[in-house]
């Protein structure tokens, strides 16, 4: 019975897409677009249908089933994932994960190198101290400096895919690369379905494929310092993908100071020097982790990473002066009458 009404409503919704957008046979770019929950937050795909909605429609819900996959094998707020098992057995034996998993730490690990330690996913180790809810309390250095022991991703043992943290309550969290991972898996689940121009939108991680009305698809940038919804800008992407991180989605201001999400792990303290940076890369994984280590590296470092990986970035510092590759410069079109 479960299942049959789990059909229908499939159904029903297919037809309610299709009726919705009133496709004409003749006409092109039509798209598709659907909302889900998923990783704590909104997830959004839009799908140029090309005369086949009911096609579309199932195959983002089989994009957006990917993502859940993904969300139960690599969240650390979820008590029964291999990443959280890992966790559980820090300082004491060794965890045999999927190979999927140890193959994103090994990359983890390399993006770690690459940023000198300023990506590191052993953050989680810190989690403990810094909590921007209800509970928020400003540390102490002594408490910082005692929760750094627990912050080092070079210390990450791999073995076959065994993963080994040397260290109690050293742990990893992925929240600054599997989101990303998890589009360009959903990306390549559209493709392989045959749709190949699209904009899928991970809380923020973007990916696009083609084009829409045979334009490149043009990307709004959140204003650092604005309400939601108003840009400091937008950039056309076509086969890429584009990550933002900032200082505020998740923030307390105490003595006029902000506090935010994106901890600096050599430190242990809120990243400073930027206020948001906006990377642009040929996957979303890559657009992931390296906008969260050039927030913490700062403008010049970032864009010497941006260089050697060959990526595009726009990197707004505390005195909201902008700082972009020329690739990137290319393609911004900057929001008029946008101010600090």
């Amino acid at each position: 019975m479960k299942r049959y009404f789990v059909a229908a409503a499939a159904v029903a919704l297919i037809v309610f897409l299709y009726l919705w957008i009133r496709v004409d046979p003749r006409s092109q770019g039509e798209t598709v677009r659907a909302s889900r929950q998923l990783m704590g937050s909104t997830w959004t795909l839009e799908v140029v249908h090309e005369g086949k909605p009911a096609k579309a429609a199932a195959a983002m819900d089989a994009a957006f089933g990917e993502v859940e996959r993904i969300e139960k094998l690599m969240s650390e707020w979820r008590a029964d994932s291999p990443i959280s098992a890992v966790n559980a057995a820090a300082g004491k034996k060794p965890v045999l994960v999927p190979t999927e998993l140890r193959e994103l730490l090994e990359r983890s690990i390399r993006y770690g190198e690459k940023s000198e330690g300023a990506f590191d996913i052993t953050w989680r180790g810190m989690g403990r101290i810094w909590r921007f809810d209800e509970q928020f309390r400003l540390p102490t250095q002594q408490e910082v400096e005692k929760a750094r022991k627990r912050v080092d991703y070079r210390l990450i043992q791999l073995e076959g895919d065994q993963v080994f943290l040397p260290v109690p309550d050293m742990a990893i969290g992925l929240g600054g690369i599997a989101a990303g991972y998890a589009v360009d898996r959903a990306a390549a689940v559209l493709q392989k379905a045959g749709f190949g121009n699209f904009l899928l939108d991970g809380s923020g991680d973007i990916l696009v494929r083609g084009a829409r009305r045979q334009r490149p698809w043009r990307v709004g940038i959140q204003h650092p310092r604005a309400e939601r919804g108003v840009l400091v800008g937008s950039v056309t992407l076509s086969d890429e993908a584009l990550a933002t991180s900032g200082d505020y989605e998740r923030f307390k201001i105490v003595d006029g100071v902000r506090y935010h999400h994106i901890i600096d792990p050599r430190t242990g303290w809120p990243a400073r020097g930027a206020i948001s940076v906006t990377v642009i890369a040929k996957s979303a994984e890559q657009a992931d982790a390296l906008s969260t280590a050039m927030f913490v590296l700062g403008p010049e470092k970032a864009l010497q990473l941006a260089a050697s990986e060959q990526v595009d970035l726009l990197l707004i510092d505390e005195q909201f002066q902008q700082h972009m590759t020329e690739g990137f410069r290319q393609r911004f079109l900057p929001e008029k009458g946008v101010s600090p």
